[in-house]
């Protein structure tokens, strides 16, 4: 079983969406429905290191991340339809360095690609196209992949892995597929399209390293179905659903070294999976959330976050 290491009361007075914990687990960072983005240094007590706030989109912070410490960004997009890119500055000050507002409808999602391959982030929208930015001597450039996924994208994640020295990401849409793409910056293409599932795609989150299969992904769509996908080659890929009879999942996510899959259900339940063969996995653990914080919490909160944004 998990125990709890520490924690902390936010000033969140929405639904908290996101949060993310850098690469050394000394910051925990909060994006909420209030706009407002908390961030929390897990090392010391609140009373001698209060949370700082950032407060530069207007409406719910869908989500937060860190870069690789190499670059010390930290992203975020909303529903004012902006990326929003910060660093430290000399007084260890987060400052915003580049912010990007030429989606037409609210941002989604955002992912750092893999580190060796430069600052680069993914960011993707409900206006059905996925913007590019890469930090170059002259500053970022963007640039985008057209109608990637009809009436919107709601889910982005990059693959550690490059193929023939292409970059790999997948996305999930709202027209239920699933797409992975390859390319540089500037030239994408689709190598994988999934037949349409059943339902809109809410969640996608690829394996950092390879597992049974060489590569592996997994998907969460509106109807709360979970898959583990798998292929050696990229071009057929096997799924594996995880707990059929339980339809109130809404998010997974890998862990760092993908030996995990941690699935988050409605209600504030979260499960954790570890591969038993290619076609058997196995919950190894289940914790609910305390209750205060379940009462602090608005009583909509097991809405589908996606849906107040159509």
């Amino acid at each position: 079983m998990l125990s709890v290491a520490s924690s902390s009361e936010t000033i969140h007075k929405g639904q908290i969406l996101s949060t993310d914990i850098d690469y050394y687990n000394k910051y925990v960072c909060i994006g909420s429905t209030d706009g407002i983005i908390q961030i929390i240094d897990s090392e010391k007590p609140d009373l001698y290191s209060p949370a700082i706030q950032l407060q530069e989109h207007v409406g719910p912070v869908w989500r937060v991340m860190f870069s690789h410490p190499k670059f010390g960004f930290l992203a975020s997009c909303g529903a004012d339809c902006k990326l929003i890119i910060r660093k430290t500055d000399d007084e260890g000050k987060w400052k915003v360095v580049y912010e990007y507002d030429g989606h037409k409808l609210p941002t989604t999602s955002i992912d750092w690609a893999p580190y060796k391959s430069g600052a680069i982030i993914a960011c993707s929208s409900v206006d059905g196209t996925i913007s590019m930015h890469a930090l170059n001597n002259n500053g970022w450039s963007v640039s985008k992949i057209p109608n990637a996924h009809v009436n919107g994208v709601n889910c982005i994640s990059w693959s550690n892995e490059l193929f023939n020295n292409h970059l790999l990401l997948v996305s999930g849409g709202k027209d239920n597929k699933i797409k992975i793409w390859r390319g540089q910056i500037g030239m994408w293409s689709v190598m994988y399209e999934s037949d349409n599932q059943l339902s809109s795609i809410r969640d996608i989150s690829w394996s950092p390293t390879p597992g049974l299969y060489k590569h592996v992904f997994a998907s969460c769509a509106s109807n709360g179905r979970v898959f583990v996908w798998g292929s050696d080659d990229y071009f057929d890929w096997i799924q594996t659903e995880i707990d059929p009879d339980n339809m109130q999942k809404q998010k997974v996510s890998f862990s760092r070294f993908g030996t995990m899959l941690s699935v988050t259900m409605s209600g504030y339940a979260v499960q954790l999976w570890k591969p038993i063969d290619k076609k058997t996995w196995m919950c190894i653990d289940k914790s609910i959330a305390n209750r205060k914080m379940l009462d602090r919490q608005n009583k909509n909160d097991n809405r589908d976050i996606f849906a107040a944004i159509i």
